[in-house]
């Protein structure tokens, strides 16, 4: 009886080892087949945990550069824009020096300002740009907000944020994309004190108001920083000027024509002027608010205002040459923005080659310890296949001779 059991155990053992071999055999098939050492986490559980870690690490410096392809391109066409603000203010110095030219007169000057008018324009499509995918690239971290709009009468206003967008280009590292349109076109240091007027945001008459000119600059500068109010008061059809810190009135109730300029007197003498036009309602106001600083937008609007409506008077004439004087000056300073900016961006290209080079070095090196890890060695893995058939093919062979001696047949 023992006997019997120890051929039955033989020849299980001899079934058991047939069955192994078949596996390891299409194992290595299945190796050959994917090109893969490690077929699952049991086959190497060091070497699977090292395999996910890598592909894990790949997929995030693929991120990375995906980002710094973003980012390039982004900023690509940032400092494009940048470029052509650069040869507008070029064309705009021109204009002004011309414009300056003691020997034309108030009509060749206004064919100026429709030049001057149309490059405005230019600009104003320039600090509206959008990216690829639609959003507006001077607007900070509302992309979708569009940055200048017009509220009339060659007013502009920033309708952005102050926002600075980042993209991540490595675990420690992050490059700015943007700039904001309030940094590149509006916090430009001005030539003299100066002030900005825009409309309420209650305002509910179809009125709008120039960006104004300051007629007498010594006499604007004995005033500042102070703030103004102009309210409208229908159907009187009058307005009233107010100094915003107290309420004193400065001028009226005065009869209000549609756009007829309004000199503001600080004294005996005009200090500012703007100009009013359209249809206002009942007690719409207008803030005239000083300032250091002046926006791109507004220094050409001004310098449109003042060639469309500064006459060959003497007094008209003495704030001309104060305008052009001050906006050659103007146009310096928004120069030296626009190279300050342009300088920004180059720095954050140097940034993103630099660590772009990082990463595809680290990708590299990640591919080549991730293909020894994972990879087949081909040679190795057919010279095993070859021996493991030779060794199942004789085991079956065995096994077919020695399951036909007449013991077995005995024992069957």
């Amino acid at each position: 009886m023992s006997l019997r059991f120890s051929f039955l155990q033989a020849f299980n053992q001899s079934v058991n080892r047939i069955l192994n071999q078949q596996a390891d055999t299409f194992r290595t098939q299945n190796q050959i087949s994917s090109g893969k050492k490690i077929l699952v986490p049991s086959d190497d559980p060091v070497g699977a945990a090292r395999i996910i870690q890598l592909d894990q690490e790949q997929s995030q410096i693929d991120q990375y550069l995906d980002n710094i392809i973003t980012a390039n391109n982004r900023l690509g066409l940032e400092e494009t824009q940048i470029s052509e603000v650069q040869n507008i203010l070029f064309r705009l110095r021109e204009i002004t020096v011309n414009a300056g030219n003691g020997t034309i007169g108030q009509s060749e000057r206004q064919g100026l300002a429709a030049e001057v008018q149309s490059r405005l324009e230019q600009l104003v499509d320039l600090a509206n740009t959008r990216d690829a995918s639609g959003e507006f690239i001077f607007s900070g971290f509302s992309g979708s907000t569009k940055p200048f709009v017009d509220v009339g009468s060659g007013n502009y206003q920033y309708q952005g944020d102050e926002g600075q967008r980042f993209v991540s280009i490595a675990i420690t590292t992050k490059v700015a994309i943007s700039d904001s349109g309030k940094e590149v076109f509006e916090d430009i240091q001005a030539a003299q004190n100066s002030f900005f007027a825009r409309p309420n945001a209650s305002n509910t008459g179809a009125a709008t108001i120039s960006p104004g000119l300051v007629t007498d600059q010594a006499l604007y500068n004995g005033f500042y920083p102070e703030d103004y109010n102009i309210t409208f008061a229908v159907p009187a059809n009058t307005y009233s000027v107010t100094q915003k810190s107290n309420g004193a009135i400065v001028a009226g109730p005065t009869a209000y024509t549609p756009g007829q300029p309004i000199d503001i007197d600080l004294t005996a003498s005009r200090g500012f002027r703007l100009t009013v036009s359209g249809t206002p309602a009942n007690s719409d106001n207008f803030q005239i608010e000083s300032t250091p600083k002046q926006s791109l937008l507004t220094t050409m609007g001004r310098l449109v205002e003042g060639l469309e409506t500064l006459t060959d008077t003497t007094l008209d004439k003495a704030t001309l040459d104060q305008l052009l004087a001050d906006t050659l000056t103007n146009l310096d300073f928004a120069e030296t923005r626009m190279s300050e900016i342009r300088s920004k961006i180059g720095a954050r290209f140097n940034v993103l080659d630099g660590i772009q080079d990082m990463q595809d070095g680290i990708k590299l090196i990640n591919s080549e310890i991730l293909s020894e890890v994972r990879d087949l060695d081909y040679a190795e893995a057919l010279s095993r296949l070859s021996q493991q058939t030779f060794a199942l093919e004789a085991s079956q062979q065995s096994y077919a001779r020695i399951s036909n001696l007449s013991l077995f047949n005995f024992l069957r």
